[in-house]
């Protein structure tokens, strides 16, 4: 079984000057920042105080060192509808055969649209994959027609509708805090009560404000969606013991010791499909798990230490569940957009695009009206 690589083992190394807020020599993040960012996927709204208390470090340090990863791309945090939304609303990968020539223009068109919400140009039978948010399936035909089908150099799509998450990048861990840090910060997340299950209207600036930087301040919340920051903290409590919004830390994949993602479509038998589903799940190198209703039943989304682990985690998979068997996979060669956030050819983090999934998805289209309810 692979496992997570521990900094511990490796000198320190740190983050490369900026000139005129360039990059300079990129290196892989060192051990201060990996913690932090391990600290943030497990608590992403976490005090400076609590964050220096679980890391041993002076708060201002760790606020400075947070605000140097996210200036340089680095690292960022971002909100979204949690898997319960995604399970009320509308998921599919879209498999994208460009004609020659049209790859980047149609790449650079599509990370500015709210519901593509991951655009990865990969290798395998497709030239992007292109993950599409969208409030319903009528909502998804009309992105499909009257966004893609519209688009020059398209030559062929092929969708495929998720029907059920078992894990996804929300839930991905580093996993370089030793147990009681871990622990220390678990603590401090809301518990969710399942009780509400709704994203109402007035909800969307809040998860769409969040989507840009999951650590927005009360107050900056407040100002977006035209309430008090009291009122800003309530609705943001409600959708978190809801279930209904996913805070996530993210890190640019090639500074961090995961340097390959790929995606794989596997067959397993009906029988045997949740089952396996929440077993890949546990696995540390799984950042999707979802079953899906297309040529194949599942699809899962790993990233790993280097292109030959890719070989040696199918051949752990079959011989583990000797009934599994893997149709198709790709390779990320770049990703264009990743969760909301535009990237750079190295992986860093250039903008946000607002994830407003309630938008009319034809270009130029309204903020639907309608509720998402379970």
């Amino acid at each position: 079984m692979m496992t997570r690589p521990n900094p511990h083992d490796r000198p320190e190394r740190s983050i490369g000057a900026t000139v005129d807020g360039v990059m300079q020599d990129p290196v892989m993040l060192g051990e201060d920042e990996l913690s932090l960012v391990n600290a943030l996927q497990i608590a992403p709204r976490a005090s400076w105080s609590l964050l220096g208390g679980v890391l041993g470090a002076d708060p201002v340090t760790v606020a400075r060192r947070w605000q140097r990863l996210t200036r340089t791309g680095r690292a960022w945090a971002t909100a979204y509808g949690s898997p319960v939304l995604m399970r009320q609303t509308c998921l599919a990968l879209v498999a994208v055969t460009c004609q020659a020539g049209s790859l980047v223009r149609i790449a650079e068109a599509l990370r500015d649209d709210p519901h593509a919400v991951t655009v990865e140009h990969t290798t395998g039978g497709c030239d992007l994959l292109v993950t599409v948010w969208t409030t319903g399936l009528p909502d998804l035909s009309r992105y499909l027609v009257a966004r893609l089908g519209t688009l020059p150099g398209i030559a062929v799509t092929r969708t495929t509708v998720i029907t059920n998450l078992y894990a996804e990048g929300s839930s991905w861990r580093l996993g370089v805090l030793d147990v009681p840090q871990q622990d220390r910060l678990r603590r401090t997340v809301p518990a969710v009560s399942g009780v509400e299950a709704t994203v109402r209207p007035e909800d969307r600036p809040l998860v769409v404000r969040l989507g840009r930087d999951a650590r927005t301040p009360y107050p900056e919340l407040a100002s977006a969606a035209g309430i008090s920051p009291a009122t800003a903290r309530r609705r943001v409590s409600r959708l978190l013991s809801g279930g209904l919004l996913a805070l996530r830390c993210e890190l640019a994949r090639a500074e961090s010791y995961w340097t390959v993602s790929a995606t794989l479509w596997i067959n397993v038998p009906p029988g045997e499909l949740a089952g396996t589903a929440a077993a890949l799940a546990a696995r540390p190198e799984t950042r999707l798990v979802a079953a899906v209703a297309g040529s194949t039943n599942l699809v899962i989304t790993v990233w790993l230490r280097g292109l030959a682990d890719l070989q040696r985690l199918e051949a752990t998979l079959t011989a583990r569940w000797p009934y599994l068997s893997v149709v198709d996979r790709a390779v990320v060669l770049r990703h264009y957009k990743l969760m909301g956030r535009v990237l750079d050819e190295s992986g860093r983090a250039l903008r946000a695009v607002d994830m407003d999934i309630w938008r009319d998805p034809a270009p130029g289209g309204a903020v639907h009206d309608r509720q998402v309810r379970e």
